[in-house]
């Protein structure tokens, strides 16, 4: 077992007026072992990057690799879009590994970088 270390900060100082924005949150999640590590090259067509059923409960890392191509994270089926991301930008979420995790993009063939760390149940 191991333990990821996950922190989140929020800052501005001029996001709404006078108020200043200073947000930070850590957390100490138990993995079973080191991250699945892995690239995608995407297409228009979406692309399963993440089975389900290879899974249990998960803590997922993605970042768009390109320059100026976006990308949608969706349910495999076609169905659920869960988010886009733009050029450069990256989630960390928990997933459930309920349901196969797909990409596509906008255009072209940018690359997905993906990194999986399997909870402990």
């Amino acid at each position: 077992m191991a333990t990821l270390t996950p922190t989140l900060t929020l800052a501005s100082s001029d996001i709404s007026g006078t108020d200043t924005l200073d947000l930070s949150v850590t957390d100490s999640l138990s993995i079973a072992g080191g991250a699945i590590n892995f690239q995608v090259v995407t297409s228009t067509t979406g692309t399963v990057f993440a089975a389900a059923a290879n899974y249990s409960k998960s803590y997922v890392f993605l970042k768009n690799l390109d320059t100026s191509i976006v990308m949608t994270i969706e349910k495999a089926d076609g169905g659920d879009e869960y988010m886009t991301l733009g050029a450069g930008e990256y989630a960390f979420f928990p997933w459930a590994a309920a349901v196969d995790l797909a990409v596509d993009a906008a255009s072209g063939t940018p690359t997905l970088e993906v990194r999986i760390y399997q909870a402990v149940s």
